[in-house]
């Protein structure tokens, strides 16, 4: 994400054009998509360590099926996203349209600090109830 955000701000300092910028959105999100079909259907991971970890805690937590059904949801709405964000690619004229904004980093690592954060909190919830459950169980 943070590579992203640094793709996009030299975009705009080299007085990038909007539609590439909307174009690698679209090419992200199609990766999201394909990455999100290859989980639904083989049940594995495409990235990092940690990713798999989330996955695999997603999976126990809330249960395959659950997962399996927000999964399908999660491909559907990226799939019907890139489908939109093709048709206004290639209908609408953006013409001159620049990037004229200044690029601050603080929204950008503020979420994605929020969202370590609430990850991070998930993980300490799920292992005290499964630490709670198993000194119950004896």
């Amino acid at each position: 994400m943070l590579s992203l955000f640094m793709l996009f701000v030299m975009l705009n300092e080299n007085s990038g054009a909007l539609t590439v910028v909307i174009g690698i959105c679209c090419v992200v999100l199609l990766g999201s998509a394909a990455n999100t079909l290859y989980s639904i259907v083989t049940g594995k991971v495409i990235g990092t360590k940690t990713h798999q970890r989330v996955m695999a805690f997603d999976t126990d937590y809330i249960g395959w099926k659950r997962w399996k059904r927000r999964k399908i949801i999660e491909f559907i709405i990226l799939i019907i996203l890139c489908i939109g964000i093709s048709v206004v690619l290639f209908t609408v004229d953006f013409g001159s349209a620049r990037l004229n904004f200044p690029m601050d980093a603080f929204p950008m690592l503020g979420g994605w600090i929020g969202m370590n954060i609430g990850k991070m909190s998930r993980f300490r919830i799920y292992h005290n109830k499964r630490n709670l459950s198993l000194t119950r169980g004896q």
